[in-house]
């Protein structure tokens, strides 16, 4: 009996020990994390591919930021065309395709935007070196992610404003990220809106960047899509993908130097090339993922109108409700 009490004592006595480890650990180096009790959730997100727009979503899986929401979150490039079926399918369960998701809502699909990431294109619109201006894209081929995708809808209304006919003036070659420069140089394409650390090589390559697509008009590119059962049956999950895309973007914003860095990193800039780009296309981002709703409404419209979509009200193609009840607990509110 008298074994078993000291027995007992010296089990407590280690358990003890161990928390007041952990405790010092945790004031004395506070970068030590204690592993989930539970092993990470694994979360499908498709996306456009790698770029400055996304930036904040690839700094939030570096950063940890993720990993704290007890997420293992996996980036899945895929094409417009697959990504609106695979979301109403659940086959992924969340899109960074903001535009995408807007215009899937409007049409009637059970899809909302929940997080507004960027509130400009992200692009330049390059050309070969034969051309001089946009009216001289008049019968050419221009490069394009995807019919009706923010990138298409940007693309037709610099054309618009340059004043050519974008149904009939032009013809669009889907051709991806990353491959747009090599189309370039084949002539499979004449100009396209690249996004900026690709339009930067290109310049370095011999084209000519003709204009800055920010300066003209606003779309949503980067914005976290969702199925409405989803966002039903899992708004817990859905509440720590959020967070963790939150914490990503105010990041990118707080911290230059290591923005800069993971572009080096993980665009393959050189650090001149990364710092002009951070510089273009911070103020391209929203501040926590909500946008005002006047602002926005015009947004919307103008993409349905491109899209030849009837107009419909705010709440049909977005849902900011979870978005906002984390903007009030205390470690995310600003």
């Amino acid at each position: 009996m008298i074994a078993n009490k000291k027995h007992s004592r010296s089990k407590m006595s280690i358990f003890i020990l161990s928390l007041i480890l952990l405790s010092v650990g945790s004031v004395f180096c506070p970068s030590l994390k204690i592993a989930p009790l539970s092993a990470a959730e694994s979360v499908a997100v498709s996306y456009q591919g790698p770029g400055v727009f996304n930036l904040p979503v690839e700094l939030a899986a570096q950063r940890g930021f993720f990993q704290d929401q007890n997420l293992d979150v996996k980036l899945i490039l895929t094409r417009p065309d697959v990504d609106r079926p695979a979301l109403i399918t659940g086959d992924i369960d969340f899109t960074l395709r903001g535009s995408s998701t807007v215009l899937s809502a409007a049409r009637g699909l059970p899809v909302r935007m929940l997080f507004v990431g960027t509130v400009k294109p992200f692009w330049a619109l390059v050309v070969r070196p034969e051309v001089n201006s946009v009216k001289e894209l008049k019968g050419k081929v221009l490069g394009v992610a995807g019919m009706a995708g923010g990138h298409h809808i940007a693309t037709r209304l610099i054309l618009k404003e340059y004043g050519l006919d974008p149904d009939k003036d032009a013809i669009y070659k889907i051709i991806p990220a990353g491959s747009r420069i090599p189309a370039l140089a084949s002539g499979a394409m004449d100009a396209g809106l690249l996004e900026y650390a690709e339009a930067y090589r290109a310049r370095k390559s011999g084209y000519k960047i003709l204009l800055n697509a920010a300066d003209h008009h606003a779309v949503l590119n980067w914005g976290v899509g969702i199925n409405l059962k989803k966002l039903r049956d899992q708004p817990d999950q859905v509440k720590r993908f959020l967070r963790g895309n939150l914490m990503g973007l105010r990041y990118m914003r707080q911290n230059r130097d290591g923005a800069i860095d993971a572009m080096v990193n993980r665009l393959k800039l050189d650090r001149e090339t990364a710092d002009g780009v951070y510089q273009l296309s911070i103020n391209n981002f929203s501040k926590d993922g909500t946008m005002d709703e006047a602002a926005l409404k015009i947004i919307v419209d103008q993409q349905l109108a491109e899209a030849k979509v009837k107009e419909v009200p705010l709440s049909q193609v977005t849902d900011f409700t979870l978005l906002r009840q984390i903007l009030r607990e205390s470690p995310y509110a600003q």
